[in-house]
């Protein structure tokens, strides 16, 4: 193998040092991408490698890909970009090469396979949620036509810095109308994608912003009025602890007390006043409470400071009727507790008073100004749900099961993703689906948690409506651009393709008249038109006179072949076919009789003491022999798919098409007959008659396609023919045979 020399070796390190250089940079821009919106960042880095496409084949593009995206893994964290853009800088080289654009090969590229790709690595691998995947998919593609419009606009105005004579992408010769339509997409194109994502990227923080803000607004608002409720019947339990220490009170007048609290706070189901000492309890209603819960509450006291409330929850297991989303058979309870001293202050606790209040009683006080979008939950330390919005569908007493997911840069908020019962009115269909929520976190005085939900679908909705409004409008912009650039494209070379035309016509017609050109061509082009006039003019007379003697010739030519075509053919003696016809026309005949599902023959023919004839009576008299034969057989098999040659000698063959075997035997011994029974003469003009032998094959046409196979059986029955004593027929059948 001869090594290359020094400047070999430099020429061809030349392309990869470029390559090399310009994917560098590319790998320096991407780590230090421009953020556009919350989940889309501009990287113009790419530019590099939509360049060398467009100069280089598919490996340096796909080396430069690679690079590049090499920085992203720095920045973003992912490999996405070695996919996504490995194929994009493929696709864009193949069709380079294919003389495509870049900005169209590109437009292609995301529209059939960036677009997919993106969706399928934001759903399955980034765990984008649902509501933002449109946006984010539309909001890429535009990225990606972005830098593929700057990567144009860059080779396009510095043509000399990427004119390489070490490229490997063809140059293209195009016409001006292609050059300045593609001219004016791609700066109107460029102008139109960095408006709309400016101003979309602005729409979108603003958006967000507002977002954050009502989500922790309603948050605190939420947090505010649930703690007002909860103090508000902690100040009742203290007001009757305080009752019963400064009094001392029977069991009647503290059943009055009770019932007095009750008329003025009718949230509370029932109270109770626990006695420690004797253990009796006195109601102001039929609702008792379980051994298990008296002995619960006894030892809450004992854990408990004097005077200290105790707010916590239970299940009654009674029947209640639920306001709030709570998909439940029994509605929590919320129990005030409060232990109180004896009323002579000993310190000694005499017992414990307890309310009990119907949890739902909560939807009363909250905020009814919230947006309509807003959810909330509400669970205890266990972090079980007390209480959710009816838009949630949640189970009380169930622990609340979310899952995080990308916070999409929401710097006070988080997206989770919840899975719940499928409600008629949201129009999901499935029993459990799995909803994507913006989220924000508190928590009550005592304790409890607090989640102020949104559904995203709810706010970006409206954006993406927004955002894919600007994008049809883009497309329009982009469809309006193209058109424009047509007509004046047309304009400037419509002079140009009317004289094209015309002399199209002239080429093509012989017309000596040329139409006037219209009156906006310039002067220029005028002046060349009246040029090609007068030329054509002077061509035709003596192109006129040079058809007539190439006609004439061509006529002469043609007489000339088709004597030669049948001089190929025919047998010059006997005027029948010659064995190279039969060869070349036996695959014909026999796939058309396959078709037609007809039977096939194939007969030779061989004259007997042929020889004997030519020594005794000379090769004259034998050739008029073979004369008399072949005119004979042309007589008796005298159809279109009837082929009769002379195979050699005195020897003939006849392939015959869609005939019966009955009707095989009839012709060959009618043709036997024929030949036995006709006079030659020799130059004595003596009579001289002449026999022959007949071997043929009968089959269907599927029998085999090889002639050779035919030729051979034939053979064989023209041998036994002449064993059996000349001037006879035999024939092999294989029509009933192969048919089974």
């Amino acid at each position: 193998m001869k090594m290359p020399n020094s400047a070999q070796f430099k020429e061809q390190l030349k392309p990869l040092l470029f390559v090399l250089i310009l994917s560098a940079i590319g790998f320096l821009l991407n780590l230090f991408p421009i953020p556009l919106s919350s989940n889309i960042n501009l990287i113009l880095g790419n530019v590099a490698f939509v360049i060398i496409a467009m100069r280089f084949g598919v490996l340096y593009s796909v080396l430069a890909a690679l690079i590049v995206s090499t920085s992203l893994l720095f920045s973003f964290g992912h490999p996405f970009g070695f996919v996504i853009y490995g194929l994009e800088a493929v696709f864009i080289a193949l069709l380079r090469r294919k003389g495509w654009y870049v900005l169209y090969a590109d437009l292609l590229y995301w529209f059939l396979i960036g677009m997919p790709i993106t969706a399928l690595l934001l759903v399955f691998v980034a765990d984008m949620p649902q509501q933002l995947l449109l946006l984010t998919v539309v909001k890429q593609v535009f990225n990606g036509l972005l830098y593929s419009c700057l990567a144009g606009l860059i080779v396009y105005f510095f043509p000399r810095l990427f004119d390489l004579n070490y490229r490997q992408q063809p140059k293209m010769v195009r016409s001006l109308k292609e050059q300045l339509v593609y001219a004016t997409t791609l700066v109107i194109s460029f102008s139109l994608m960095m408006t709309s994502m400016l101003v979309t990227h602005r729409v979108i923080q603003s958006q967000q912003n507002i977002v954050e803000k009502n989500l922790i607004d309603s948050k605190s608002h939420i947090i505010q009025s649930a703690n007002n409720y909860l103090n508000e019947h902690k100040k009742v339990i203290q007001s009757i602890t305080s009752a019963l220490v400064t009094a001392n009170l029977d069991d009647v007048e503290k059943v009055n007390l009770l019932n007095g609290y009750i008329e003025l706070y009718d949230d509370f189901n029932a109270l109770h006043i626990i006695d420690s000492n004797s253990g009796k309890v006195l109601s102001n209603s039929d609702f008792s409470l379980s051994e298990n819960t008296y002995i619960a509450n006894f030892k809450q006291l004992n854990n408990v400071k004097s005077q200290q409330v105790n707010i916590s929850w239970f299940e009654p297991g009674t029947e209640l009727e639920s306001d709030s989303g709570l998909s439940t058979e029994s509605s929590p309870m919320l129990t005030v507790t409060s232990p109180y001293l004896h009323h002579n202050d000993t310190g000694a606790v005499s017992g414990a008073v307890l309310g009990f209040i119907n949890i739902n009683t909560l939807v009363n006080v909250m905020p009814n100004n919230i947006l309509e979008q807003i959810s909330y939950v509400i669970t205890d330390t266990n972090n079980r749900v007390v209480f959710a919005s009816n838009s949630i569908g949640l189970t009380a007493f169930k622990p609340f099961v979310f899952i995080e997911k990308t916070h999409l840069n929401l710097q006070s908020t988080g997206v989770v993703s919840i899975t719940q019962p499928s409600l008629k009115d949201n129009n999901r269909v499935n029993e459990n689906s799995s909803v994507d929520y913006f989220i924000s976190r508190g928590s009550l005085t005592n304790g409890w948690k607090v989640y102020v939900l949104l559904d995203p679908s709810s706010v970006v909705s409206g954006v993406q409506q927004e955002y894919l409004f600007i994008f049809a409008l883009l497309i329009l912009a982009f469809l309006i651009s193209i058109h424009l650039a047509q007509r004046i494209g047309i304009r400037l070379t419509e002079p140009l393709l009317f004289i094209l035309k015309q002399v199209t016509k002239f080429e093509s017609n012989q017309d000596m008249d040329f139409k006037p050109l219209r009156k906006k061509a310039s002067k220029e082009i005028s002046l060349l038109y009246d040029e090609i006039q007068k030329s054509k003019q002077e061509v035709l007379a003596h192109r006129n006179e040079l058809e007539q003697k190439v006609l004439a010739r061509t006529i002469e030519l043609q007489q000339v072949n088709e004597k030669l075509l049948q001089l190929a053919e025919i047998d010059s003696l006997t005027e029948v076919y010659n064995r190279g016809y039969f060869d070349n026309k036996f695959s014909f005949f026999q796939k058309l009789s396959h078709r037609n599902e007809q039977m096939l023959s194939v007969v030779l023919i061989d004259l007997d003491f042929f020889k004997v004839v030519n020594d005794e009576h000379g090769h004259l008299v034998g050739d008029q022999c073979l004369r008399v034969v072949s005119k004979i057989m042309k007589s008796e098999f005298c159809r279109e798919t009837d082929v009769v040659a002379r195979y050699g000698g005195e020897e003939f063959v006849i392939l015959i098409s869609g005939i019966s075997v009955d009707n095989l035997e009839y012709k060959l011994e009618k043709l036997r007959l024929r030949i036995a029974e006709a006079v030659i003469f020799n130059h004595d003009k003596q009579p001289i008659n002449i026999t022959s032998s007949f071997g043929a094959v009968i089959a269907p046409a599927s029998f085999s396609r090889d002639a050779g196979d035919w030729l051979k059986i034939a053979d064989l029955c023209l041998y036994k023919a002449k064993e059996s004593g000349r001037n006879n027929v035999k024939i092999k059948d294989f029509s009933q045979s192969l048919s089974r």
